[in-house]
């Protein structure tokens, strides 16, 4: 069976939650109405929201007139950043993770540098836009859309 390496489902779902808060800002969302709109398992986005609170990127508050909502820095954050938080080793390969390494050319391959490098490029790409960079151009793409999760946000 053939692998690739790619974002876990946490990151995606992530990164998807917040452009979602970001196009209805500053309104709140619940968790039900993003499960519905985004087509996820509301304990697996509850577990996601409860992450990215925890790292300030979302307000969340209880009650009639709770929501979840993006924070005031959650805007300022690179793509970098947010991926960062949802997989703090990302490892594209086992011998970048030296603590799990097991390849018996660890540490005299070519490989290593090569998938090294290869990391830093893709993170260096993605550190040119922020999640309110993605927001505004998503906003302006998507006008229908963003009127359709507006109405259900309020």
């Amino acid at each position: 069976m053939r692998q690739f390496v790619h974002l876990t489902s946490q990151t995606d779902y992530s990164l998807r939650l917040l452009m979602l808060l970001g196009m209805v800002a500053p309104n709140k969302m619940t968790i039900s109405q993003v499960a519905n709109i985004l087509k996820l398992k509301r304990n697996h986005l509850t577990k996601i929201v409860h992450h990215l609170a925890k790292h300030d990127i979302l307000h969340t508050s209880r009650g009639k007139s709770g929501g979840i909502s993006l924070s005031e820095v959650a805007p300022d954050k690179t793509i970098t950043e947010l991926i960062r938080i949802s997989e703090p080793n990302f490892a594209l390969v086992e011998c970048l993770d030296r603590k799990k390494c097991a390849c018996e050319f660890a540490g005299y391959c070519e490989l290593t540098a090569l998938f090294t490098s290869a990391r830093t490029a893709f993170f260096d790409v993605l550190s040119d836009k922020t999640l309110g960079d993605i927001i505004r151009s998503k906003k302006q793409s998507s006008p229908l859309l963003n009127k359709r999760i507006v109405a259900e946000s309020m």
